[in-house]
Order: structure tokens, then C-alpha cells, then sequence
């Protein structure tokens, strides 16, 4: 049989993909759009960030931040430090990177809060850029492998640019927007209408030239993955509907927490299912029954997530003692003045997942569980 009839045009499966990886973006996006219709929330406070929440209300910013932004980020156990393979193959790889991240926080943060929280910002922008690109890259795998390279090329470049021109508009745009994302001043500002109103405009040419460049492929008879057009169609209403289009910190956060915590975690927790016998007696016992697995799996990265939350609210942020119940650790002031230690200790877990990212997901011969795992899935109907 040639491969381009074994080749499912799904990472995992239809309804595992659009359920996890497409929905959740577009839904995001829907929901802002209905509720600035309607007039909700209140217009955010300038210079709000997803870490303060001023802008959600409290059981919103419980379930986006902790619930799904931290959370995420506690998933890369599953796909390394869980994994007895990976850690044997890769023990230096997933020592070095921890350690190495925490030293580079502090000479970061001894140039000042602001320079760390900036450099953290931008690095988080590629880093979310990245996994809408790794995805791109596991739906490229799903077309045959025949054909040229360059409809691919155009897919990275439409990628590109609907995550970078959003960005880029961010900065250019006069009166900059109405939310951050870690802090206040992370990103550096130039204003200039005239640049700003060229990139708008750019997106949406862009848009319209690789709608056609798609069109024509499929004229000429070319087989395109639905997963890959879904994917982008998500990936540029989430970025320019939560960046240029509305300006408040509820739709930036929703739209940009959900798109990228949901899937990440999803592809995770396929992962970890595929490979459980790797896993901990425990977690391979939880992974034999989907009920269980979902528990075991959603209460490690809750606890995880909550657990770290509550140390950046006890000992650094200190804004939400009414939803930690940490009023008397607040009032005792403890860690004042220790900033530069505690904030780059509290971000290695954040850190640690923004590199290792790069590394883990990267397909190739030296990662031969993750070509199992995607070879495994793309065989089928």
C-alpha cells in the first residue's frame, strides 16, 4: 500500500484533534466575541497582565491561569522527567537545562525586574509562536511525503505571519493595549500609526494570498490536511481577534491561555497514553483506564500549578489572598526583599518548559519515541 494511503490526515484522530487541538481556539475566540458584543467584562485597566487578573473575575482567573496556563507547563513531567525511557536517554539533557535556566534567571533579574519580566515576555511570545509550529509540523507529516517542499514553505511563512504581524502591531500601535503579558513595560513600545495601520493591512493581504495559494493547490490536484487549515484558521483568529482586533486583557488572556494550555496538555496526555509503560507503576496502572488516567493526569498538574501559585502569591505578587487563604503568610511579609532569588526559583518550572520544549518535541533519529508515537498515529484510514 503507498504511504499516501496509509496516511491519516489527523495527528491523533478527527474527533481527538478538532475536540483538542482546533476547538478550543475558536471557541475562545466566539466567547470574546459574544461578550464584547454584550458589553463584558468591564473595559480592562491599562497595563493589566494575566498574572494580576484584574480584569476576570476571580473563579475566571482560577480556572485560566492555575487552571490551565501553570498547569500546562506541569505536563512536561509527563513527556520527560516521567518518562523512565526519555530520562535514561536524556538524564543530561533534563538536569543541565534546569540548572542552567536558573542561573540565567538571576544574571537576568540582577539587571532589574523590568529587564527580566521583558526578556521573559518575548521569550514566551516565540515560545507560543513555536508550538503552533510544531503543530504545523505534525500535520506537514500527514501529507505525502512526495511531493515538493515549498506548498510547506508557504505554510510555515502564513504561520509566521499571523502570529508575528499581531505582535509586531502590539508594539507599533498608538496608545499600545490595554493588556501585558507578564507586566506592565515588557514590551518595548514605538509608536507610529502610519507602521502600525501598513501591518494591519499586511495581515489580512497575507491572508487573502495564501486562501488563493490553497485554492490553487487544490485545483491542481494537490491532497492538503484539513488538520493543517483548521489549525492555521485557528491559530490566526486566536492572535489577531485576542491582540488587534479587541484591546482588553479578558479576550487576550482567554483566547491566548486556552489555545495554547488546551492542546499542549491534550498532546501530552496521547502521548502518555501511548507510551505508559514507560511510565510509573502508578501512572501505568492509571493509564490502563480512561476515567483514572484523566483523574491521575489532571490532579498531578492541578497540584503542581495550584501549589506554585501559592508560593508567587504568598511571597512576590501578594493579590489574592482571598482565593489562597494565605492572609497571614502575606501580613508576615516573609521573602521581602528576596526577589531576586524567589522570582527566579518560582520560574524555573516556566523556564525549564520554554527550553526543553525545543528539544522534546523535535522529531528526527534521536528521538525515536516521539517518530513512534506520530508514525503510530498516522497509520489508519
Amino acid at each position: 500500500m503507498e504511504e499516501k494511503n496509509r496516511l491519516s490526515p489527523w495527528i491523533i484522530s478527527k474527533s481527538f484533534d478538532l475536540s483538542w487541538f482546533i476547538t478550543p481556539g475558536l471557541i475562545s475566540v466566539i466567547v470574546v466575541l459574544l461578550a464584547s458584543y454584550l458589553g463584558f467584562p468591564e473595559p480592562s485597566p491599562v497595563g493589566s497582565s494575566r498574572t494580576s487578573g484584574n480584569a476576570l473575575p476571580p473563579w475566571l482567573w482560577l480556572l485560566l491561569i492555575p487552571g490551565i496556563d501553570v498547569s500546562h507547563v506541569y505536563s512536561t513531567l509527563f513527556r520527560a522527567y516521567f518518562d523512565k525511557e526519555v530520562w535514561n536517554r536524556k538524564k543530561v539533557l533534563l538536569s543541565l537545562v534546569p540548572f542552567l535556566c536558573f542561573i540565567a534567571a538571576l544574571i537576568l533579574y540582577s539587571f532589574g525586574k523590568l529587564f527580566f519580566w521583558g526578556a521573559m515576555a518575548y521569550l514566551a511570545v516565540f515560545h507560543f509562536l513555536r508550538q503552533q509550529y510544531g503543530f504545523l509540523s505534525l500535520y506537514a507529516r500527514t501529507e505525502p511525503k512526495t511531493e515538493n517542499k515549498i506548498p510547506f514553505l508557504l505554510d510555515k511563512i502564513c504561520l509566521y505571519m499571523v502570529t508575528g504581524l499581531p505582535v509586531l502591531y502590539w508594539h507599533l500601535v498608538p496608545g499600545g493595549r490595554h493588556f501585558e503579558w507578564f507586566m506592565e513595560g515588557d514590551f518595548y513600545q514605538y509608536p507610529n500609526q502610519s507602521l502600525s495601520n501598513f501591518i494591519h493591512i499586511l495581515f489580512w493581504v497575507w491572508v487573502i494570498v495564501y486562501s488563493l495559494s490553497q485554492v490553487y493547490l487544490l485545483l491542481k490536484g494537490r491532497r492538503i490536511s484539513a488538520g493543517k487549515l483548521l489549525l492555521l484558521l485557528n491559530t490566526a483568529s486566536v492572535w489577531y481577534v485576542g491582540i488587534v482586533l479587541l484591546n482588553d486583557d479578558f479576550a487576550f488572556t482567554l483566547t491566548n491561555v486556552i489555545n495554547h494550555g488546551i492542546p499542549y496538555m491534550a498532546l501530552v496526555f496521547a502521548y502518555s497514553n501511548f507510551r505508559k509503560k514507560q511510565l510509573s507503576s502508578f501512572f501505568y496502572n492509571s493509564f490502563r483506564n480512561a476515567a483514572l488516567a484523566i483523574l491521575s493526569f489532571s490532579f498531578i498538574l492541578l497540584a503542581f500549578a495550584f501549589s506554585e501559585e501559592w508560593l508567587w502569591d504568598s511571597f512576590v505578587w501578594r493579590e489574592h489572598p482571598y482565593l489562597f487563604g494565605n492572609s497571614s503568610v502575606i501580613k508576615a511579609e516573609l521573602g521581602l526583599g528576596l526577589e531576586g532569588i524567589l522570582v527566579p526559583i518560582f520560574f524555573l518550572p516556566q523556564f525549564t518548559h520554554y527550553i526543553l520544549d525545543g528539544f522534546l518535541w523535535k522529531g528526527g533519529k534521536n528521538n525515536s519515541e516521539l517518530e513512534g508515537f506520530i508514525g503510530l498515529r498516522n497509520l489508519g484510514s
